[in-house]
């Protein structure tokens, strides 16, 4: 991990996009919301792009903060990057609403997108389109 040293206290800066983003994942997937938001939010400072926005839209999800999170996927899919993923990220902040059907087609359209691709994505998503259309019928 890259770092840089505080010259007052002596302690680890993280000072790279990588580290920040590992950071803020990491925080995320063990709950810890407020130290996930920060780390993405100076991940995205150094490098503002779609895979930062979107690993922020999912905390934002995560904290229940959904207007924020959707008008962030709303971004990230405006840019025409990495689709898949946006569609499959939206799709969970639906389903965690419990908009089971709007989920269900940001799922089918990941689906799409990763047929023919890495096997574990695809894996991953009919999962999530299971899930979904199971609570749609």
């Amino acid at each position: 991990m890259k770092f840089t040293i505080d010259p007052e206290t002596l302690r680890e800066i993280p000072d790279s996009y990588e580290a920040w983003t590992q950071i803020g994942v990491a925080a995320r997937m063990l709950g810890e919301l407020s130290l996930a938001e920060r780390a993405l939010l100076n991940a995205l400072d150094l490098r503002p792009s779609t895979a930062a926005r979107l690993r922020l839209a999912h905390v934002f999800q995560w904290q229940g903060r959904l207007a924020e999170a959707h008008e962030l996927f709303a971004a990230c899919l405006a840019t025409g990057e990495m689709p898949d993923f946006v569609h499959q990220h939206w799709g969970k902040c639906y389903f965690d609403e419990g908009r089971y059907a709007e989920a269900r087609e940001h799922f089918r359209r990941a689906l799409e997108l990763r047929e023919g691709g890495d096997p574990a994505l695809v894996e991953s998503t009919r999962v999530a389109l299971t899930a979904a259309e199971a609570r749609c019928s």
